[in-house]
């Protein structure tokens, strides 16, 4: 069981210390309904957010608060208890005044989350009450800490890894010509959901038909229906019952695959398989980027700028793969080298333009000290059903 008292008592602890080593008051944690803004209350209080946004505050050697809107009063808190101290409030802001403030005023807050996450009126509240108070962004801090996964975060991926498994497994038994989209994802999502899985997202993708050519595009399953020529590639991205998120896509076909298809596949196989490798602890993530573009370049396929990303109880985290930014905020290099006990998701995606084929599968990796494990019992390949 990974939500135990000593597994909440190290991540404090962790906390503390940064925050005492980096001159913080207090710190403050921003949460939103959203597959990659929620895990910072799933990490503090075991709390997974369901609905709107919360925050969490933290002050040097006491447990957190957890800062609510009054709706989800009446909502499920975890059982396992790490917190009992749970404020609701009408007005989130004025909430977030009183508990920074219990005690004496702080001189130095860090906000986890202040440039992605955090709501524009509670921030602007915060400096027009607190005017003596500095604020600044904890965000790279907080990815610091918890970069690294626990023996025990490693088995809620693995939980979470075989969930998506099952559902690859339903996939190709019943993904044949003539079914839509949307009927093979209602079976995944059934599949995922009666294993104990949590905010599944199911992405198809293919290239569409536009005025000025075939483009590449993915987006929630539709009506679309399935042919003998096509090239049914889609993401699955999920969390097991422990909270922690994995992706797996792989590329399904039903008639033989054209060259151009096949060429791209076996392009991203080797990029796939050049990540992983170059996924020992040390290696920076721009010298992944490098491996894994170098071999999807011998098969006369360019690739995108970057490659992956961390996982953990957000769907993205640090670590990036890639050469530059990929992420819209200045601390998307808190975590720049690779070590072990990360997990990581790789997904190179590829596009010919020329042919109109496309190519993208992922997998989910843990670092480990002699090599690079994969969470996937399927092999990466082009799969003929």
């Amino acid at each position: 069981m990974i939500a135990t008292l000593a597994e909440r008592d190290r991540r404090w602890r962790l906390l503390h210390e940064r925050m005492e080593r980096d001159g913080y008051d207090a710190l403050l944690f921003a949460a939103a309904d959203y597959r990659g803004h929620k895990g910072a209350l799933r990490y503090l209080a075991d709390y997974n957010l369901s609905h709107r946004f919360g925050y969490a505050v933290l002050h040097p050697g006491a447990a957190p608060t957890l800062v609510l809107p009054k709706n989800l009063e009446g909502g499920r808190r975890p059982r396992t208890g790490w917190i009992d101290d749970y404020v609701y409030a009408e007005k989130l802001s004025e909430a977030l005044v009183k508990t920074l403030t219990r005690g004496a005023a702080p001189a130095r807050v860090g906000i986890v989350g202040i440039g992605q996450v955090m709501k524009v009126e509670d921030y602007l509240h915060l400096t027009e009450e607190l005017p003596g108070t500095v604020f600044e962004d904890a965000s790279a801090m907080f990815e610091q800490v918890r970069a690294v996964k626990t023996a025990a975060e490693i088995r809620g991926a693995e939980e979470s890894a075989y969930i998506a498994d099952r559902c690859f497994e339903r996939l190709l038994e019943i993904a044949r010509p003539g079914t839509t989209e949307r009927a093979v994802a209602a079976e995944m999502y059934r599949v995922a959901y009666s294993l104990g899985a949590e905010d599944p997202l199911f992405l198809t993708m293919y290239a569409d038909d536009e005025p000025t050519g075939p483009c590449p595009t993915f987006g929630a399953p539709g009506g679309r229906e399935l042919t003998a020529h096509d090239v049914f590639t889609f993401s699955y991205e999920l969390v097991g019952p422990a909270g922690y998120w994995m992706e797996l896509s792989r590329m399904v076909t039903f008639a033989p695959p054209t060259p151009e298809v096949q060429r791209l596949a076996d392009a991203v196989c080797s990029g796939l398989a050049a990540g992983s490798a170059a996924l020992r602890p040390g290696t920076t993530m721009s010298g992944v980027q490098r491996d894994v573009i170098a071999a999807i370049e011998q098969h006369g396929v360019r690739s995108s700028y970057w490659s992956g990303h961390g996982l953990g109880l957000d769907v993205l985290e640090e670590p990036w793969v890639g050469l530059e930014m990929v992420q819209d905020n200045e601390n998307h290099e808190a975590v720049t080298a690779t070590a072990e006990g990360m997990v990581i998701a790789l997904h190179p995606m590829l596009w010919d333009a020329d042919s109109g084929a496309m190519g993208y599968m992922a997998d989910t990796c843990v670092v480990e000290a002699g090599r690079t494990r994969t969470l996937s019992k399927f092999p990466t390949e082009l799969y003929r059903v």
